[in-house]
């Protein structure tokens, strides 16, 4: 608890030594505490009840075991996903994407070399815009654009307030976006950070958050703080449960090493054996770098937002506490009440989550996952209900 408030406290130092420097509006001093959560328990679930499928059909009053034998069923709620949208508008967006026009002679004319052609924020805009179309409306989005003065300015508030995806939410969003006209330079580091205050601070966001950076060259605004804000400010976003994913599009070349130690250090790297180095400025490859002129960036573009929305858009569930009493973690039962259809037993599964079809627990125990189609069925499911029953022996997938 001690760590988790000092934490908090630090980042929020952060913001406001950030906003001194850059001449940001000043932000306050309050900090909201963390805690992590979780007890003891008895070791890994034993392999009992029916294997197979993930579900099982039960009566419209049974649980995952027996009533006889549970000793409490609480309804468990899915933790809300928030992602804040943070991506670069600068001047260079304006330029075709490579092979059409490299960026070498974008940086020397930032103007498309063909406007009959997609432009870079073209193909960004409409891939922004297929993948927030694809979210559960219970996902909550916001979008802040960088620059926001067509120089070096930030704003404290997202161009889009993080709201779920409703359609008036849909619809904000797509405005936005399709009102951008690129222009002015590149503060990475002032809109990241604004985008953790604003999540952390401002929102005091409940749930698992995510920064997701999007750009197409390196800092040029505050080139003297990347340093720390890699070292310190993503670090400290990370320990109070902020995750920054980083997409390189065409032109951050010369940025790899910054934006690789971003995703490194802000808890989402692409490969645990990745390359995150602060030198050569060009080596990195911990983000999602679209920067190859051989592959064709919409196409990297919409797969690499998938793979984001994949990660973030999970289904968690807080473990209930027991009063007076240790959970038993070989007798916890998972059931889900779809909104059409009778109430179905989940099994257990404990091969990895990407491949598993049911329900696990975390890595600390503190959470409930669910995984595969059951997560999928869940999350689109807004009137259905998972329930978490204690006391039954567990039922695991054989």
């Amino acid at each position: 608890m001690r760590r988790a408030v000092a934490a908090s406290l630090a980042l929020l130092g952060l913001v406001s030594a950030w906003s001194t420097a850059c001449g940001a509006v000043g932000t306050s001093a309050s900090a909201t505490t963390a805690s992590a959560g979780g007890s003891g328990g008895v070791g890994p679930a034993s392999a009992s009840g029916a294997g197979g499928d993930a579900l099982q059909t039960i009566g419209a009053g049974g649980g995952g075991g027996s009533e006889a034998c549970a000793k409490s069923v609480t309804e468990g709620k899915l933790r809300p996903t928030n992602l804040l949208f943070v991506i670069d508008r600068s001047g260079s967006m304006n330029c075709n994407p490579p092979p059409l026009q490299t960026s070498t002679a974008c940086e020397l004319n930032p103007t498309a070399k063909d406007s009959s052609k997609p432009s870079r924020w073209d193909v960004v805009a409409s891939a922004l815009k297929e993948t927030f179309a694809k979210m559960p409306a219970a996902t909550k989005v916001g979008l802040a654009l960088f620059n926001s003065d067509d120089a070096c300015g930030v704003s404290q508030a997202p161009s889009v307030a993080l709201a779920p995806l409703s359609t008036a939410q849909l619809t904000l969003l797509a405005a936005s976006v399709d009102a951008v006209k690129p222009k002015g330079a590149t503060p990475i580091v002032g809109a990241v950070t604004l985008g953790y205050k604003h999540l952390f601070e401002d929102l005091k966001a409940e749930g698992n958050s995510f920064v997701v950076l999007l750009t197409d060259g390196d800092e040029t605004c505050a080139v003297g703080l990347q340093q720390q804000f890699v070292s310190e400010t993503v670090p400290l976003a990370y320990s109070v449960g902020i995750r920054t994913f980083v997409l390189g599009a065409p032109g951050s070349d010369p940025a790899r090493a910054l934006l690789s130690q971003i995703a490194w250090s802000g808890g989402t790297a692409v490969d645990p054996q990745c390359k995150h180095a602060p030198a050569p400025s060009n080596v990195g490859d911990c983000h999602f770098d679209m920067t190859d002129p051989s592959l064709d960036f919409a196409a990297e573009l919409s797969a690499a937002l998938e793979k984001v929305s994949g990660t973030a858009l999970t289904c968690e569930l807080d473990v209930p506490s027991v009063v007076g009493d240790e959970i038993d973690y070989d007798k916890v039962n998972v059931t889900y009440d779809p909104s059409l259809g009778e109430p179905v037993a989940l099994f257990q599964d404990e091969k990895p989550c990407a491949s598993a079809d049911g329900w696990q627990y975390s890595s600390d125990k503190t959470k409930i996952l669910l995984c595969g189609a059951t997560c999928d069925k869940v999350k689109t499911d807004p009137t259905g209900k998972v329930t978490i029953e204690l006391g039954c022996t567990t039922m695991v997938a054989q």
